[in-house]
């Protein structure tokens, strides 16, 4: 059950007024007033908790950032990713603010106020774990868009004490580690299923975990991997079956892989996933296209990449290939609803030049879900932030850079490599650190495609100037025989555009120009 998520939508409209100040550490008159009359009843504390999980992340998140990458193309410019892939993103066009303090502050009065109120001991301990760990999360978000960050945990009331400078990431990374660290022993060992949307023990030390491989700490990258895999082996989480089954809002009731997630309510609380990833002929806009670099990095079927494999026919360049490509990406070809989905013919209503069809000629297939109008913008699927193949990538990925190739390390691949229906990690090839290094880093990318996490890999292992730069291409393009589906490729590739790679940003973003407005003490990143 939703169950937070009920009293977001249920009883919190008034929360979420009181501590919302519009930009950078912006403080609310109205702070004053309604302590007088709430943080006062553990139904207040209930109430509270409730509202600090409205919008601690969103889904426009979580799948558009993959868009910032070679993974995939945002077609629309409302959808504040393009420019950022292009190198034209400055302090004024890149609509993403992840630099805005509001949840922060949300965050920090709860943590202030709860202990005031006479309820449940434990119950209290929990509700302030629950807030260290978003705020912790809020920080994580922060530090790895825009590096330095003034660190702030504490609600600040006069606005001039507001204009405060930048604290070094080291020291942000050091804190956000602390708390979860901390959190992590109070939050049950409970899955998202448990704890009815609750963050958990299992998400504060995934989160941690994540964090540690980032900033190469992969001796504690492995430890608390490991504390959320013996979970696992605890019954706590476990790998679903059905790669494309993951992602379907029918399972989400037995979905015990999922570690943290956002959680969603139709007519209450709903998303509109479905309005933006569906093909056009479905009602959707595609506003989330796959593009060719993505495709050509699933293996084929026998566990070779496409330049290795004997199996690998460039004019059927489908067939044989890694089962979760067709999970992830609908391509020219395939069976969809019906049909054989086609974006090459110009009387097809997904060719790739039409109004909201994919202008890669790839839509994104994860997470869709054929469904009425009514629900293209009411949609209750929720979105997983970390889920349990992660954590073992992590751990594998941690090993294997710390030189600790054991048995675990395979065993933790070969987990999700047959979940998929791919054969397991070849021992008599992937026998070294650097060859292994380049089967984690591709496992990463096709198991955790569209899932938000690209960008950063590519940040942490700076290969930005290599997939970050240059043309970018989608489909072959070709004609397709509508009853049969057989597709003739030509040759060319569509040019979906142009991308550069501003080394010099250190690929953190711009802060927008309304927070350096508001406070002077803060100076924008290099390179815009």
């Amino acid at each position: 059950m939703k169950i937070i998520y009920r009293v977001i939508c249920l009883t919190f409209s008034f929360f979420l007024t009181i501590s919302c100040g519009d930009k950078f550490l912006d403080v609310s008159p109205t702070d004053k007033l309604s302590d007088m009359t709430f943080w006062k009843t553990e139904k207040d504390a209930e109430m509270a908790l409730a509202g600090i999980y409205n919008k601690w992340e969103e889904h426009t998140n979580i799948l558009w950032w993959d868009l910032m990458t070679d993974n995939g193309f945002s077609q629309y410019a409302w959808d504040n990713v393009q420019v950022l892939g292009n190198g034209q993103a400055n302090a004024s066009n890149f609509g993403k603010d992840y630099f805005n303090y509001t949840l922060i502050r949300k965050y920090n009065q709860f943590i202030e106020k709860v202990p005031q109120i006479e309820m449940d001991a434990q119950k209290k301990e929990r509700f302030l774990a629950e807030a260290r760990f978003l705020r912790a999360y809020d920080y994580f978000r922060k530090v790895q868009f825009y590096g330095d960050v003034p660190l702030v945990t504490e609600v600040i009331e006069n606005p001039e004490d507001a204009k405060i400078g930048k604290t070094p990431k080291a020291e942000v990374v050091s804190f956000i580690l602390s708390e979860l660290d901390a959190v992590s022993k109070i939050l049950p060992a409970e899955n998202m299923r448990q704890s009815g949307g609750h963050v958990t023990s299992g998400a504060a030390l995934a989160l941690k975990a994540r964090l540690e491989l980032y900033e190469g700490k992969y001796a504690d990258a492995m430890a608390d991997s490991k504390k959320v895999m013996d979970m696992a082996k605890n019954g706590v989480y476990r790998l679903y079956p059905d790669y494309f089954g993951l992602f379907q809002v029918e399972n989400e009731s037995n979905n015990m892989e999922s570690v943290l997630e956002i959680q969603y309510i139709k007519d209450t609380y709903a998303n509109n996933i479905w309005q933006h990833i569906l093909p056009s002929k479905e009602g959707g806009w595609s506003s989330i296209s796959a593009v060719q670099s993505i495709v050509d990095a699933y293996e084929m079927k026998d566990g070779k990449t496409i330049t290795e494999s004997a199996l690998y026919n460039p004019d059927k360049p489908f067939e044989n290939r890694d089962p979760r490509l067709g999970m992830t990406i609908l391509y020219s070809g395939a069976k969809y609803n019906g049909r054989f989905y086609n974006t090459l013919d110009l009387s097809s209503p997904d060719f790739y030049q039409s109004a909201s069809a994919p202008k890669s000629g790839y839509n994104v297939l994860k997470y869709t879900t054929i469904v009425p109008e009514a629900l293209l913008n009411n949609g209750d699927a929720n979105v997983m932030v970390i889920r349990l193949a992660e954590v073992l990538l992590t751990y594998a990925e941690a090993a294997i850079e710390s030189g600790q190739i054991t048995a675990d390390v395979y065993d933790a691949m070969d987990m999700i490599r047959l979940r998929a229906k791919m054969p397991a990690v070849d021992r008599t090839v992937y026998n070294t650190q650097a060859k292994l290094r380049e089967l984690v880093r591709r496992e990463r990318r096709v198991e955790l495609a569209f899932e938000g996490l690209r960008y950063w890999d590519i940040k942490r292992w700076d290969i930005g100037a290599q997939a970050l730069n240059g043309p970018v291409y989608g489909s072959r393009l070709g004609t397709m025989n509508n009853a049969t589906g057989v597709v003739t490729w030509n040759g060319a590739k569509i040019k979906v555009e142009d991308r550069v790679f501003v080394a010099n940003r250190k690929y953190l973003l711009p802060i927008p120009q309304a927070e350096l407005d508001a406070n002077p003490a803060i100076e924008q990143n290099a390179g815009y």
